[in-house]
């Protein structure tokens, strides 16, 4: 076979295959058009349904913030009262050994109930972990340095230190209630 033929085969064979290609691609496209076609006409005598409207938007009334005749919201509400002015001696025993319901904070810890022994009241709190730890006037509980100065039937009242954050030290009164 010489190289002329070769080429001519080639050529026929090229062009033959190309033809086939074509004839093969156009017979399946046609059917998958059709059903294509079929479609698109069900989707468009679908009835379109009805789009409800948008609500209405109601009107934002604006607010004048007069902060002139305000306080000052970083100005301190309550008299800061440092160890260095020596007014009252107010903040807390450092040096003192911290009692075990000091390491719980208040809303975990509950008051189960108040017992007298001896003529003197004790209450009896409960801790997360479950324990019940007997407690008097004069002991400490939660984080806030909380000293409790009396204990009735309804619960018992704490004094905590609060740090102000300036060096200070604020009292507040807080009470823990029977638990029931």
């Amino acid at each position: 076979m010489k190289f002329g033929e070769f080429m001519l085969i080639k050529r026929y064979l090229t062009w033959g295959g190309t033809l086939l290609a074509a004839l093969v691609l156009t017979a399946c496209s046609g059917d998958e058009l059709n059903d294509l076609h079929a479609y698109m006409k069900e989707v468009e005598a679908r009835n379109p349904g009805k789009i409800e409207p948008l609500p209405k938007v109601e009107e934002f009334e604006g607010y004048a913030y007069a902060a002139a005749v305000l306080k000052d919201p970083f100005q301190a509400t309550f008299k800061i009262v440092t160890e260095k002015s020596g007014a009252r001696g107010i903040g807390p025993d450092l040096s003192r050994k911290k009692q075990p319901l000091e390491a719980f904070p208040l809303d975990g810890l509950r008051l189960m109930g108040s017992i007298h022994v001896t003529g003197e009241r004790w209450a009896l709190v409960k801790t997360p972990s479950s324990d019940i730890v007997r407690v008097r006037v004069g002991d400490y509980m939660g984080q806030n340095f909380g000293k409790i100065v009396r204990i009735t039937d309804a619960g018992l009242e704490l004094r905590e230190l609060i740090s102000d954050g300036l060096g200070g030290w604020e009292e507040r009164m807080t009470s823990v209630a029977l638990s029931e």
